[in-house]
């Protein structure tokens, strides 16, 4: 259920509005990123970071959990004795992977993990036309911000492992680049709003979608990393495999 920040409405005036209750939300968090590790608060960053991404796991955890056993009708799991305790042990459990492991794949299960049950949720939670105008308004927003704004000045201050490590959980590590998690959670959200809304021809259309953010990510790979050593991530794959998804849905 859309916050009380976010309307219910599913029309194009609402998704307006929504996207820029949610763009205003990503630079708020951008602004206080920056911050701290302009003026060298590694430590206070470390703690905030961490922090936020075990609530936000704890409540992915929890949500899903009471969802899959409210859906399934499974009353042992709604029990004090075994929800929370569960909960808490998936949190730990994911944010050991996420944040602490030493093991690239085993923090890539963890991260991957976490966006995108983060993804799924925003997807199925919002109305449909914001979830399929959100997308298209973070590659734009991102664009700008790594080109023109504080995420290229927070990429160049971040080049190297100390900068690598200190963004651990926020990060998918790639090789010889890397991947943030917000570009995860909107790959997710669009894979799981194509699901919710393509029916019969679900199949067909996620093909298509996970074509054009694979050539899109590839582009953007061969092409604009090498100019400055970063580049955004959502442009090219919300360009070639979002929108035409969003075309076909329209079509259809």
């Amino acid at each position: 259920t859309p916050s009380p920040v976010i309307s219910s409405s599913n029309t194009v005036s609402a998704g307006f509005y929504n996207t820029m209750v949610i763009l205003l939300m990503a630079l708020v968090g951008l602004v206080v990123v920056y911050l701290l590790i302009r003026y060298a608060k590694f430590r206070a960053f470390a703690v905030f970071k961490d922090a936020m991404i075990l609530f936000l796991i704890y409540t992915l955890v929890t949500f899903y959990i009471y969802e899959y056993a409210t859906y399934y009708n499974i009353y042992p799991l709604l029990l004090v004795v075994t929800f929370y305790p569960l909960s808490i042990g998936l949190t730990a459990l994911l944010g050991y992977f996420s944040l602490y492991s030493n093991s690239q794949v085993l923090r890539g299960v963890g991260i991957v993990s976490y966006s995108a049950m983060a993804g799924s949720l925003l997807a199925t939670s919002l109305p449909p036309v914001t979830a399929a105008m959100v997308p298209i308004f973070l590659a734009v927003y991102d664009a700008f911000m790594v080109y023109k704004g504080l995420l290229g000045r927070l990429a160049e201050s971040m080049k190297g492992t100390v900068g690598r490590s200190l963004l651990r959980g926020l990060v998918l590590d790639l090789r010889d680049t890397a991947i943030g998690v917000g570009d995860l959670v909107v790959y997710s959200l669009m894979s799981s709003f194509v699901v919710s809304l393509a029916g019969e021809a679900m199949v067909m259309i996620l093909i298509i979608l996970v074509l054009g953010v694979l050539l899109g990510f590839y582009v953007t790979y061969r092409l604009l990393l090498p100019f400055r050593g970063y580049a955004p991530a959502l442009p090219l794959p919300v360009l070639l495999g979002f929108v035409p998804v969003i075309i076909l849905l329209h079509a259809v």
